[in-house]
């Protein structure tokens, strides 16, 4: 089979609409896997939640989610993140506020073997972020729990790495954009980028594919408008710096 995982959308519809427009015509997956984060940062919560609500298949709480319903102290945010998590709360129907609800912490899918939480799966209520092979050195407290390929967001990057035994790990190249791990003794850890709001200096959203037979991993990059979102962000009157870095993906 094949899959995808997308996250951290932030409330970027313009970059959800480009990344969907591409996954269905040129990927055409067996199921989408959502790995957190629909709303924050960006202007457009209700219409994104809906349109995860119709395309993903399965999901798990990103910390922005969390923080719109409860299941995370947002007290230590600063306050422009504050600022639009209390917004995006107060607009969101019940409807979509039970979809952000209903989201756990860890999906395990056993079709394609795979784990899907939004930061690390060693305590992912955490949030804790894998951003270098000290955070995935601390999986070994997991490692039992752990599957072929293990997909993480919340750093808004694009990493991969493997565990290679004896608590130590390594980052593999990813710049060709796809990565054979058939041969890879142990598991990996597929850090999937964002969708709205990348922050490893390109500015096209983000996401990966895993075809489950050739165990194959590709990371993709689609153009999008962020104009469009900038402006909405201004009309708004949310925090302009979460408009203005998306021209530089940072």
């Amino acid at each position: 089979m094949k899959i995808v995982v997308l996250g951290d959308v932030h409330s970027n519809l313009p970059a959800l609409e480009a990344v969907l427009k591409e996954i269905k015509e040129n990927i055409k997956p067996d199921a989408i896997l959502f790995s957190g984060d629909a709303v924050g940062y960006g202007p457009w919560p209700g219409e994104t939640i809906d349109i995860l609500k119709e395309n993903v298949d399965f999901g798990v709480l990103g910390n922005h989610d969390a923080g719109i319903v409860g299941k995370t102290n947002i007290n230590d945010y600063y306050d422009a993140v504050r600022y639009v998590i209390n917004w995006t709360t107060d607009i969101l129907t019940n409807e979509q506020f039970a979809f952000l609800d209903r989201l756990k912490y860890i999906h395990v899918d056993e079709r394609s073997h795979s784990l899907l939480s939004h930061g690390s799966p060693r305590m992912p209520e955490r949030y804790d972020y894998i951003f270098n092979c000290k955070g995935v050195n601390r999986l070994y407290d997991v490692a039992p729990f752990l599957q072929k390929v293990n997909f993480v967001g919340h750093s808004h990057y694009t990493n991969l790495f493997l565990l290679t035994g004896n608590n130590q790990s390594v980052e593999l190249n990813i710049s060709g954009g796809e990565v054979d791990i058939s041969t890879l003794p142990n598991p990996v850890i597929c850090v999937c980028g964002s969708v709205g709001q990348p922050r490893d200096g390109d500015p096209r959203s983000s996401f990966v594919s895993y075809d489950t037979a050739k165990q194959i991993l590709k990371y993709h990059r689609v153009e999008y408008d962020f104009e469009l979102t900038i402006s909405k962000i201004k009309e708004l009157r949310l925090p302009a710096s979460f408009g203005e870095r998306l021209r530089h993906g940072c």
